[in-house]
């Protein structure tokens, strides 16, 4: 592995100035054109390069095979800024976050030997300023700021030839009101955003922030060698033995004459169910079974999955942040990849899955950190030693950092209660796409006085009213095993499972 450091590690500076154009950096940018552009410029940095980490390689494989629509990936954010800040006051806390976090001024690219991360140690950030119309009604409001945002977002980043992110400052009177930030997951993950949004926070009351310990350079060559090395190698032992009797795809049934076509535009629908009853349930549940709510709905999505599909087991990927270690918390880069977990609901009762989903939960994100060249070949060696390619399409996210909802109903021992509050939910429609990298995607985001349960499936396997079903067998799973016991199987009547012809899980 090659690095070649020629900055000055944590001296360089990053200052503020009025300029036009998008701003650049040596060979690399960040910007967009507003009403006005500002350009924050930094200098005298820690500057090198060297193979992506195994996160930064993970996503770089998802956003080339999405190409012109990796615009699905970038994430938008919006900041209220607090009274007196000033636009020089905003740009140089800018300047600051982009001073501490290689991240924010690196670029990607295929080089000769495979992936490579780029850190530059001199260059610019542009910022857009967007001042409200002298005859405006009053300051722009979120709705503003976040349509704003959208549209930054609209556009995949050239993540070879620009940073990855995008700035602009709403101001009214002179005085800036919002902040919009886009990001490209290539530059960090979910976990990277929030220490950003707290910084950028912290710094915004005027605190002095540690410097940064561990950057993404410092991640790749860590993973070269010794003991992260090790847990990679360790990761890609498991993964062989487990994919090596697991179900090998739980889409192997023939698509349902009301499926969509494989080339319908709308192929991939995303549906939400907002739940306050499932929440109550779910940590009803948790208490008794002593696990986290994460691990209840994990379990309520793979035991859902497979008792459709017609396996004994559920295979699903975790999205895991690989954030454990106390220097990776502060780290704005990209650190996800997928854990494997294997679930065997059994016979039994929901909760007796749930009780079992422990230690398959733990096991995963266990294993869930190494080289995704490397993985790659276990696919593909696992595969032909089974007779048929691996389908691991299945996923489910839990995105909400935090176990417990702030703001739920105490429905006591009262069944009726909880059956009441079950009446009220809701599954609305949130959107369609031609294509996606998986068949059946649960993910879960935080709400404060709900469960909003979201599932994103292949319509030509699971047409619409297929996924509304699946997604009222997980909330069946959950409100009705508080005071009472049910299976899978049950939580699923109604719905027309699939029949195919295949040969038992632990042999297929």
């Amino acid at each position: 592995m090659s690095s070649h450091d020629t900055g000055t590690g944590d001296t360089g500076t990053a200052a503020v100035e009025t300029g036009s154009g998008t701003g650049t950096a040596d060979d690399a940018e960040s910007g967009t054109v507003g009403t006005g552009t500002r350009t924050v410029r930094f200098s005298g940095l820690r500057s090198g390069s060297a193979p992506m980490s195994w996160g930064q390689q993970a996503i770089w494989k998802s956003i080339n095979w999405l190409a012109e629509e990796a615009h699905y990936f970038n994430l938008a954010r919006v900041v209220a800024l607090p009274g007196g800040t000033t636009t020089d006051g905003v740009l140089s806390v800018l300047g600051e976050l982009i001073a501490r976090h290689e991240a924010l001024r690196s670029t990607f690219a295929n080089g000769p030997d495979g992936p490579v991360q780029r850190v530059y140690g001199n260059g610019s950030a542009a910022v857009a300023v967007h001042a409200a119309p002298a005859d405006a009604p009053g300051p722009p409001d979120e709705a503003d700021a976040q349509a704003l945002a959208d549209r930054l977002a609209a556009t995949p980043f050239r993540n070879g030839e620009e940073f990855g992110m995008r700035y602009a400052v709403l101001t009214y009177a002179g005085e800036p009101v919002w902040l919009v930030m886009v990001v490209s997951h290539q530059a960090t993950d979910y976990g990277g955003v929030r220490v950003m949004e707290d910084e950028l926070a912290r710094l915004l009351r005027g605190e002095s922030l540690e410097p940064v310990e561990w950057q993404p350079l410092d991640q790749a060559r860590h993973q070269q060698e010794g003991e992260g090395a090790r847990r990679g190698r360790a990761a890609l032992d498991h993964w062989e033995r487990a994919l090596s009797t697991a179900p090998t795809s739980h889409f192997d049934f023939p698509p349902p004459p009301d499926g969509a076509g494989e080339d319908d535009p709308g192929r991939f629908v995303r549906l939400r169910l907002a739940s306050v009853a499932g929440a109550v349930a779910a940590q009803r549940l948790a208490d008794r079974c002593r696990v986290s709510t994460s691990t209840v709905l994990l379990t309520a999505a793979a035991a859902t999955l497979a008792a459709y599909t017609g396996h004994d087991r559920a295979v699903m990927l975790l999205i895991a942040g690989n954030r454990n270690e106390p220097r990776l918390q502060s780290m704005v880069g990209a650190q996800t990849e997928n854990a494997l977990f294997v679930l065997a609901p059994g016979e039994g009762t929901f909760e007796d899955a749930v009780r079992g989903g422990f230690l398959p939960t733990m096991s995963a994100y266990r294993y869930g950190e190494y080289d995704p060249a490397a993985m790659d070949e276990v696919h593909e060696r696992v595969g032909r030693a089974r007779g048929r390619k691996l389908d691991l399409s299945a996923f489910f996210n839990d995105v909400r950092m935090r176990d417990r909802w702030d703001a739920l109903p105490d429905t006591g021992d009262d069944p009726e209660a909880l059956l009441a509050l079950r009446a009220r939910s809701e599954i609305s429609f949130i959107g369609s796409w031609a294509r996606q990298d998986a068949k059946y995607f649960v993910h879960t985001p935080y709400c404060p006085d709900r469960l909003h349960l979201y599932l994103m499936a292949d319509t030509h396997y699971l047409p619409v009213p297929v996924i509304e079903g699946l997604l009222r067998a997980m909330e069946t799973l959950l409100v009705e095993s508080v005071h009472g016991k049910v299976t899978p199987a049950e939580a699923l009547r109604g719905l027309t499972l699939p029949t195919a012809d295949r040969a038992p899980d632990s042999g297929a």
